[in-house]
């Protein structure tokens, strides 16, 4: 068994996709990390943030590899979990967002676990859904 996640996001722009994950995501910046050069890696920086309260995290840095948005944007999805589909949703459609689901029932739906998903692309076209009630209230 694991003990937690950390996702790892490559990005050409990583300032820029920071503050999406920053302002609209609303995740917690724990800490920005610059990387010295060493064994003839070049010096570089990256921005980590706290995806969940039982620790997991995702990190945005640059990698020389990656250039433009996403070729494959469902190839990996990544869920987060909330009590409020309906609000995430609304909030990542008005910042320009592409949406590829909008609220709808999960297969899994049931009176027991009544879960919607809505799935949208980041900034740069990478996949994350949004996985749980349809609302708090």
């Amino acid at each position: 068994m694991f003990k937690g996640t950390t996702i790892l996001i490559w990005s050409p722009n990583p300032d820029e996709l920071m503050k999406f994950y920053r302002d609209v995501l609303e995740l917690k910046l724990e800490e920005k990390t610059d990387i010295p050069e060493k064994d003839g890696i070049a010096p570089d920086y990256g921005y980590m943030f706290f995806i969940s309260e039982s620790g997991d995290k995702v990190w945005i840095g640059r990698h020389s590899e990656v250039k433009g948005i996403s070729k494959e944007p469902v190839r990996i999805m990544h869920n987060l979990y909330t009590d409020d589909v309906q609000k995430w949703y609304e909030k990542v459609k008005d910042a320009g967002c592409t949406i590829l689901c909008k609220p709808t029932k999960t297969p899994f739906f049931s009176e027991k676990l009544p879960w919607y998903v809505s799935t949208f692309l980041d900034p740069e076209g990478n996949s994350w859904q949004f996985m749980g009630t349809l609302s708090s209230k």
